[in-house]
């Protein structure tokens, strides 16, 4: 399929010109409209027959929605068993060259890749149709506005069984793949936000959450293994945690995370993952709670004071006195100031709770060990997770065998 494209002419009208990549199902070319004069990106995204049914539908469905989040669909063309989807040329980094060059993200960026990547998942999904392949490979950013590329090999409908048999199954990468999918449940707009999380979590902290050594410990830690809790960076950290939940009915969905967000139901978002702001009626509490708490010092201070006038010591004394006071008043002051501190932490997780739990019944759940899995339990988690990998493998090689050129092809001669 990549043997001889250059300056080959799709549908009579687009022009191959040199490969940007590889998508999920085979070569991206930059190619040449030769009907409009622009420049195109043509992607093969399926073979013909039922295959092009499904990318037909998917297409339909991508143009429709016509979202400036979602790199759209301009054509459908065929060419020698191959389905090709024309789409504009999008010539913006992707958030995995952002990743590659930079390490990792601000939390300004973070929550503006999260608002444009919920802003088009919720529609896509509302047309029932589940993206499948939520990566950082495939955000684009183009003319200052993140993209997400849509992934015809990845994309299915919505709880539809008939679609997890396709090879492309599992042709998101193992570090964003949501951990239901490893036993072939059908595809949900669950996954999706599974790896929304998973790449959000890439963008705070450098690094994949799950990411290990190879493949098969990769799969086995998205299946069994908890990320590292972003909870302390504020409410989008809170909101990535809850999109990487094993359970899919416990994770919200992009109307609700998009509601987190902007703040919803009258919760303002902090300006920055690390701000403290509250609800203007919480902090004048905790002010007024912090004052209070003063009084007593200030009270007592007074108390010394008025003490050391009755008993006539001299003002050396006094003073002598006060030097001594004054670390254990700073100090004290330091346990009030933390106090009011963690009074705000506290109203803030409660405001994201779902069910309001006392703090000492959650510390508590917090101790308890994690219910240790059984031998059937280890041996179907192990199984699925191979079959997983032998399935991937398998549908690399069969790429390389049909991109390889047959035995003889390069002889200009036979052997006699």
């Amino acid at each position: 399929m990549e043997q001889g494209m250059e300056g080959r002419v799709l549908g009579g009208r687009y022009r191959v010109e040199n490969q940007l990549g590889s998508g999920g199902y085979g070569p991206v070319w930059e190619a040449y409209d030769n009907v409009l004069s622009r420049r195109v990106a043509v992607e093969a995204v399926g073979s013909s027959g039922r295959g092009e049914v499904r990318v037909e539908e998917f297409a339909h469905v991508v143009a429709a929605l016509d979202h400036p989040n979602l790199v759209t669909v301009y054509d459908l063309v065929e060419a020698d068993g191959v389905v090709w989807c024309v789409m504009p040329l999008v010539s913006g980094p992707s958030l995995a060259e952002y990743l590659t060059e930079n390490g990792r993200m601000s939390g300004e960026l973070v929550r503006e890749v999260a608002k444009a990547l919920l802003d088009v998942l919720a529609p896509l999904h509302e047309a029932g149709i589940v993206h499948g392949d939520v990566r950082p490979a495939n955000v684009l950013m183009a003319e200052g506005i993140w993209m997400l590329l849509p992934s015809f090999s990845a994309m299915a409908r919505a709880d539809d069984s008939d679609t997890i048999e396709h090879e492309g199954w599992l042709v998101a990468t193992p570090d964003y793949v949501a951990p239901e999918r490893l036993s072939r449940a059908p595809q949900r707009p669950s996954n999706d936000l599974f790896s929304l999380g998973a790449t959000l979590h890439h963008l705070v902290t450098g690094r994949p959450p799950f990411h290990r050594g190879n493949v098969m410990e990769t799969l086995a830690a998205v299946a069994r293994e908890e990320p590292p809790p972003l909870g302390h960076i504020g409410e989008l950290g809170r909101l990535i945690d809850q999109l990487l939940d094993k359970d899919p009915e416990r994770r919200p969905t992009a109307a609700q995370a998009r509601q987190v967000l902007d703040g919803a139901e009258g919760k303002p978002y902090a300006a920055s993952a690390h701000s403290t702001a509250l609800p203007r009626s919480v902090a004048s509490k905790n002010t007024f709670g912090v004052a209070s708490s003063l009084l007593p010092l200030l009270l007592l201070a007074a108390a010394l004071v008025w003490t050391a006038a009755r008993a006539h010591v001299t003002a050396g004394d006094v003073s002598d006195f006060f030097v001594a006071l004054l670390p254990w008043a700073l100090f004290t002051l330091g346990l009030f100031v933390l106090a009011k501190q963690v009074r705000a932490a506290l109203a803030r997780w409660r405001a994201q709770m779902r069910e309001p739990v006392p703090v000492w019944r959650w510390y508590v759940r917090s101790l308890a060990p994690p219910a240790r899995w059984t031998d059937e339990e280890w041996a179907r988690r192990r199984a699925v997770a191979e079959r997983a990998v032998d399935d991937a493998l398998l549908t690399v090689d069969q790429r390389v065998a049909s991109a390889s050129p047959g035995p003889g092809a390069d002889r200009g001669t036979t052997d006699v």
